[in-house]
């Protein structure tokens, strides 16, 4: 099964919130896809953490190591596709 997944999925998982072992129980054995622009979405998030003081830059590092580990499928959709 595909799962679209999206910042807040990721981060939640990245950074052990509360949700993390939810998550990994409904994505078990699925393909995870969401649009291409989730690389820029994921770097703003953990950008607007490290500026907020909520995260250090070496902790942020390893955040986004961690994020290229998971397996998900990037897609481009044009923006009138996704407004249908």
């Amino acid at each position: 099964m595909k799962i679209v997944v999206d910042t807040s999925v990721i981060v939640s998982f990245i950074t052990n919130e509360k949700h993390k072992q939810r998550l990994i129980e409904l994505t078990k054995s699925s393909e995870l896809i969401a649009p291409s622009s989730l690389n820029w979405e994921i770097g703003n998030a953990f950008s607007a953490m490290f500026k907020r003081d909520r995260i250090d830059l070496d902790k942020s590092k390893i955040a986004i190591r961690q994020y290229k580990k998971i397996p998900i499928q990037l897609y481009n959709v044009s923006l009138e596709t996704a407004l249908e």
